[in-house]
């Protein structure tokens, strides 16, 4: 499952604790400009035509547009992913029980089905089930 990767500032956390800081500027060869929609819809087609069986878009919050493009232009499974900056950015420690509130992961996921996504890859997958049943 190959991914493609927007540049986002919400990897800053996981390249920080895994010492992983890229150089400066956005030009980094394995991630996409988030102001270039076209050609992460042109590396996600290349790759199924390379044969790749599903793609993996992240982050997942900033792919809706692309998502709902390419559903219409793919049959290929489509599956945004939720990095762990989104983790912590959409989601706080409810200090009555402790837990993630992740609720708004929730909103974003079901857009994301909406927008054409065969399903989601999160790290709140627990958390969501929880809330969920």
């Amino acid at each position: 499952m190959p991914h493609v990767i927007f540049w986002s500032s919400l990897y800053d956390g996981f390249r920080l604790t895994m010492g992983a800081t890229p150089k400066a500027g956005i030009n980094r060869e394995f991630q996409i400009n988030p102001g270039r929609a076209d050609q992460f819809v042109d590396t996600a087609l290349r790759m199924e035509a390379d044969g790749a069986d599903m793609i993996l878009l992240e982050p997942a919050q900033f792919t809706a547009d692309v998502l709902a493009t390419l559903r219409t232009q793919t049959r290929a499974p489509l599956f945004p992913f939720s990095v762990s900056g989104e983790y912590k950015a959409l989601t706080c420690v409810d200090s009555g029980t402790g837990r993630r509130d992740v609720r708004l992961l929730v909103e974003l996921f079901t857009m994301l089905k909406r927008a054409g996504a065969s399903a989601s890859v999160t790290y709140a997958a627990l958390d969501i089930a929880r809330l969920l049943s």
